[in-house]
């Protein structure tokens, strides 16, 4: 077997681990909000800056020193707990079905359509899985999923020819 042969076989379970780079985004965010709360906190409860609140700029300095100082880095905590999850999730498809772990496992037999369109220019794959009146879509997106070639291997395969649109 050659090595594009080895490559082209289809597996028969694929893990898909969450890539880093949205997480590092949401990291990024909840520094600069942490930050700068502390930093309004520092101005605004150690340094007791404004000193005097007569002109709009001293009054609007004073309300984003104080609030600010205890809001942004209460903000901060969102992304940053956000991205602590999103680092922690795994998708997973095999011979059953495919789903998050920890979450519903859609079987194949499920999966009523497959929209391909986005795949080449976006990287993102769509499964359309549950019945006529309650049809929801399964976004699988290659910027947040490792191993994503392989997946797409999987889901081709197990998605029968007949329900791609």
């Amino acid at each position: 077997m050659t090595e594009q042969t080895q490559s082209q076989q289809v597996p028969s379970r694929v893990e898909c681990p969450a890539t880093r780079d949205p997480a590092v985004r949401l990291f990024i965010f909840a520094g600069i909000l942490i930050v700068g709360g502390l930093w309004c906190f520092v101005d605004g409860y150690v340094r007791n800056l404004p000193k005097k609140v007569e002109t709009i700029n001293e009054i609007a300095t004073y309300y984003l020193n104080h609030v600010g100082g205890i809001v942004f880095p209460l903000a901060g905590l969102i992304p940053l707990i956000w991205g602590l999850v999103f680092l922690r999730r795994k998708l997973v498809a095999d011979e059953e079905g495919i789903g998050y772990v920890g979450k519903e496992t859609i079987p194949w037999s499920a999966v009523s359509g497959l929209d391909t369109s986005k795949l080449a220019d976006k990287g993102t794959l769509r499964l359309r899985h549950g019945s006529a009146g309650q049809e929801r879509t399964l976004v699988l997106d290659s910027w947040k999923l490792q191993n994503f070639r392989q997946l797409v291997m999987l889901v081709e395969q197990r998605v029968r020819p007949s329900e791609t649109p």
